[in-house]
């Protein structure tokens, strides 16, 4: 069995004592690392689905890898609307990343566009996912990406959700050894299943956002991550862990950010 952790929008200042939306991301990220390490003592790899950065600055980016790379655990990391894709870190140096485990494959999609809230995975990428879905059959497959393809009933958030969703679904359905897609963005847990595929959000380190709001809403539920369980037979099972006490205290009157 293969161990994943899934985080999400870390939304890290340029500098660490920063405030985002009057809370500390460093801080909440931090505590949510803390609490990853502690609940798993055996951890394959870690994965950001997106908006590593709040200001996305080159040192914004070297803290995060400096930390990552401190923990000695393999980590990947694939880019949200936030970050800047002129300097983002790419894992494998170009958007789309293949990782190999056993039996299992992540496919780390970019799904931002520079200058725009609302994702799109270009056809490139499209073009090259179904590329290498064909080669590895045999391996069963995560996909990842930033922006959520499926809606989450939730009016202002689905507004800015992966536009082509549909269409990376259309293509994800005809490969069975697909298990799931994971995303950020949403700053909220959710888990629906099309076509026999598992579609997974996770919380945020940093802000959550309340489930169903018509208008932009932070909820004051804690930080958290997802743990992903995956067995050599295809099977996944699946968590969300939160902190146990919420390091901030969430001012639910502000209205954007």
């Amino acid at each position: 069995m293969k161990t994943i952790i899934q985080i999400s929008d870390t939304h890290l200042m340029d500098s660490c004592d920063e405030q985002f939306v009057k809370i500390d991301p460093e801080l909440s990220f931090h505590q949510v690392m803390n609490d990853i390490l502690e609940q798993n003592h055996k951890i394959d790899m870690i994965i950001h689905t997106g908006d590593i950065a709040q200001v996305a600055k080159p040192q914004t980016y070297s803290r995060y890898l400096s930390y990552m790379e401190s923990l000695n655990i393999p980590f990947y990391q694939t880019p949200g609307n936030h970050d800047d894709l002129e300097i983002f870190p790419y894992p494998q140096n170009q958007p789309i990343s293949f990782i190999h485990l056993d039996q299992w494959c992540i496919i780390l999609l970019n799904s931002a566009v520079s200058g725009r809230i609302d994702g799109y995975i270009d056809k490139h990428q499209l073009q090259t996912l179904e590329e290498l879905l064909q080669t590895h059959s045999n391996l069963h497959t995560i996909i990842g990406c930033h922006h959520h393809p499926v809606p989450m009933k939730s009016e202002w958030i689905d507004e800015h959700c992966l536009k082509n969703g549909n269409e990376l679904i259309e293509i994800l359905k005809n490969y069975p050894q697909v298990k799931g897609v994971i995303n950020g963005h949403v700053h909220q847990e959710t888990d629906v299943t099309l076509h026999q595929i598992r579609f997974l959000s996770v919380p945020s380190t940093s802000i959550q956002f309340k489930p169903k709001s018509k208008d932009f809403a932070l909820d004051t539920i804690e930080p958290g991550y997802r743990c992903l369980y995956l067995h050599d037979n295809g099977h996944f099972e699946t968590q969300v862990h939160r902190l146990d006490e919420h390091p901030h205290q969430i001012n639910e009157n502000i209205s954007g950010y």
